[in-house]
């Protein structure tokens, strides 16, 4: 395994903190996104937490890494390790998005007592398997063509476009060259986990069966499924995924 370099890229961040509370939540998008879409969510979760939220790299505002792990998701976790440790963060909770969600459980990987617990949304599962990358070439094309798009201009601009192509090219070329998400086995992550999802949804149709194979590889793995549920999660189920994020953790 490559030795764990905090300070290799910067991230941009945003922090707020919270009022007399010492629980620390970061907050990270899903591949192709940015920090931006989870400005409806900041001021509720700073009411529990002194919350962060970044933008991985080459997303947002945040610079293009150097990656010497060559895996975006093992990279952007150190980075993201690194952010927390400059804010003097100590024990931190996280809700990941998608591939936020594996970078969430790399950090656990890359610093085991650092994490407290791991809340990870829509995760596309252990390896990038063929249907992933298909199920993700296919949602993406329908992104350049319907109102999703306005979406993905809101969050990343008039980059969004490019962003978005360079991160299904990365994927689909990771893929190719039998990449693994992880930095090591997910079964020695020593946090508790929650997989959240949705059956039939519009991202992955094969959601459930991803999330079980998942929490099988995980010790203190949990899982809640929404239905009915559009992606992202915790913005077509809002008032649900608040109550389901807190019950876990602030346990």
């Amino acid at each position: 395994m490559l030795p764990f370099k905090s300070k290799e890229n910067r991230l941009n961040y945003n922090h707020i903190a919270a009022e007399n509370s010492q629980n620390n939540l970061l907050l990270i998008h899903d591949n192709g996104q940015s920090s931006k879409i989870f400005d409806s969510e900041l001021r509720f979760y700073s009411s529990y937490f002194n919350t962060v939220t970044i933008d991985l790299t080459g997303h947002g505002k945040s610079p293009k890494g150097n990656d010497i792990y060559n895996n975006f998701w093992v990279m952007n976790a150190a980075a993201a390790i690194a952010v927390c440790e400059k804010l003097k963060m100590k024990k931190v909770s996280v809700i990941g998005i998608g591939g936020g969600g594996v970078v969430a459980l790399n950090m656990a990987l890359l610093n085991p007592g650092f994490v407290k617990g791991i809340l990870a949304d829509s995760l596309p599962g252990t390896d990038p398997d063929e249907n992933y990358i298909s199920s993700l070439i296919e949602y993406r094309e329908k992104v350049y063509s319907n109102e999703m798009k306005q979406k993905y201009q809101n969050i990343n601009g008039s980059k969004w476009e490019k962003i978005l192509t360079e991160d299904t090219e990365m994927q689909i070329d990771f893929a190719e060259r039998g990449g693994k998400f992880y930095h090591g086995e997910i079964s020695t992550i020593p946090c508790p986990v929650l997989l959240t999802g949705c059956p039939g949804y519009d991202l992955l149709p094969d959601m459930e069966e991803r999330m079980k194979h998942t929490a099988d590889s995980i010790r203190k793995c949990q899982m809640h499924m929404f239905s009915p549920g559009k992606y992202p999660l915790f913005l077509s189920r809002n008032d649900e995924f608040r109550t389901v994020s807190l019950n876990f953790l602030m346990d």
